[in-house]
């Protein structure tokens, strides 16, 4: 499915397609793509953002000006019941053309659609855009034509895909977490008081985690309150270990910062994906720095720090 270029639309933000997501669309059903099962299984995908205009909360919204967006699609997923689909995005590049100018060439007929790659080239290139060469290497298949999800296992990949309950979204994350690499001590509802979710345990770094089974998580006070609390507690109990503390949730509303790590569940499927390839050449080493410098962990970091040459 490499030939396949998927076209995203929306109406809710100037800046929405700026930053990592997941990107879901209300009261739309999947089956609006009839790729949907090869596409999903063949990401990452190529993709381009498009801003267009449309009524957004009761108000005629037009975002057209705002330039198109290049973005990889690491994973796609929808709701049993309601069949509504969700991407989940990250933004490569913003182009130097405004949205209006594509959709002179390509007009919106659904939020959501799959083109050849060939027809999207010719368009960006009548519209004098070069695009990013990660981008390209999307379209031109230079990777795997086995999909990265191949290599993970059902039972990690339903914490991407199902509806789970909370405690079985909490149990997946620690397995999750301890094939990896980590030693992990699961406590949450397997202990009774008030307790993290877990602790993963890298030599010297000790990483107390809670479990959201939420998609588009967007962390309240309280949360970050609790979870500042029982770092505090950490350090106080490992005096000779570096402690943070880390949200692990479906997807995040959007880019969060501060001293806590907001973790989407994919990064860490697909990092287990790095692990299986990479074979005895892995290592969790680079999550040293990318704590030490509060990176926020996504495909593209893991593809930059977990190579083959890095080891």
């Amino acid at each position: 499915m490499s030939d396949r270029v998927l076209v995203l639309y929306t109406v809710w933000a100037e800046d929405y397609w700026e930053q990592s997501k997941e990107a879901p669309y209300p009261n739309r059903s999947y089956k609006e793509l009839p790729e949907w099962d090869k596409l999903a299984n063949s990401c990452p995908l190529p993709s381009l953002g498009v801003y267009i205009k449309g009524r957004f909360k009761g108000k005629y919204v037009d975002h057209t000006h705002r330039e198109l967006v290049y973005l990889k699609i690491t994973g796609m997923r929808f709701d049993k019941e309601t069949e509504q689909p969700y991407f989940h995005i990250e933004p490569l590049q913003k182009s130097s053309t405004p949205s209006r100018k594509f959709l002179d060439s390509f007009p919106a007929t659904s939020l959501f659609t799959a083109v050849e790659g060939s027809r999207i080239l010719k368009i960006l290139k009548d519209l004098g855009e070069e695009p990013p060469r990660e981008w390209m290497e999307l379209i031109e298949a230079k990777r795997p034509t086995i999909s990265w999800r191949d290599y993970v296992g059902k039972y990690f990949l339903d914490l991407i895909d199902r509806d789970l309950s909370d405690n079985d979204f909490e149990d997946g994350c620690s397995q999750l977490l301890a094939s990896l690499g980590f030693e992990v001590k699961q406590l949450g509802h397997k202990v009774v008081g008030e307790y993290p979710d877990g602790e993963a345990i890298l030599d010297e770094i000790l990483i107390v985690y809670d479990c959201k089974n939420i998609s588009e998580y967007n962390p309240s006070a309280e949360d970050k309150r609790k979870l500042n609390e029982y770092v505090r507690d950490a350090k106080l109990k490992y005096k000779d270990k570096d402690v943070y503390g880390m949200f692990i949730a479906r997807s995040f509303e959007a880019v969060q910062t501060g001293d806590l790590f907001y973790v989407p569940v994919s990064s860490l499927v697909y990092l287990l994906y790095k692990k299986t390839i990479l074979g005895g050449k892995f290592s969790l080493s680079p999550f040293r720095k990318i704590l030490a410098k509060k990176e926020r962990l996504n495909q593209t970091l893991i593809d930059s720090e977990w190579r083959e040459c890095n080891f």
